[in-house]
């Protein structure tokens, strides 16, 4: 949970409410539990810029700055099922995945007519799925194989498509 640029926990039912993160000089955003369900990752502007940070759940222990490359805002970071990867977008209308083993980040594609949107991991993460307008500004969805590397355009650009999920 984020308020104020602020980082906490809360448990879903009864419990404290734990402060992972805060400091009047910085703002924290956009924070999802990893798959572990024991780490946090958030965007942060504690190096000067937006740039995603590990923070543990239970607010000990120093933070992990993650990225350290950006140029321009930050958007989202969907972590993966298994953990492997981190989704997320940027102001430049780039969409990015960041290997979270590996720590480096590749961009996988720029759009030419507006941002990325609608993340979504399939349940053995080696498929990416998200919305991308296209040349008419529709919205069409588009998959990526994350082993291949290969984009597909899976919906046409004759209506527009969002929202996409993943049976089980």
């Amino acid at each position: 949970f984020t308020a104020r640029g602020e980082l906490f926990t809360l448990p879903a039912k009864t419990g404290r409410v734990i402060k992972v993160a805060g400091d009047s000089s910085v703002r924290y955003r956009e924070a999802r539990f990893l798959p572990d369900g024991k780490s946090i990752v958030a965007l942060s502007t504690q190096s000067g810029e937006t740039e995603f940070w590990k923070f543990a759940a239970n607010g000990e222990g120093a933070p992990e700055q993650w990225t350290s490359d950006a140029k321009v805002l930050r958007w989202e970071g969907i972590p993966s099922p298994d953990g492997h990867w981190l989704a997320h977008r940027d102001k430049d209308q780039q969409l990015w995945i960041f290997d979270i083993k590996a720590k480096t980040d590749k961009r996988i594609a720029q759009s030419m007519n507006g941002d990325y949107s609608d993340l979504s991991w399939s349940g053995d993460s080696r498929w990416l799925a998200y919305v991308e307008s296209a040349n008419n500004l529709f919205a069409q969805i588009e998959i990526l194989n994350i082993e291949t590397g290969v984009t597909q355009t899976i919906t046409s650009d004759r209506y527009n498509s969002i929202n996409p999920a993943w049976s089980s």
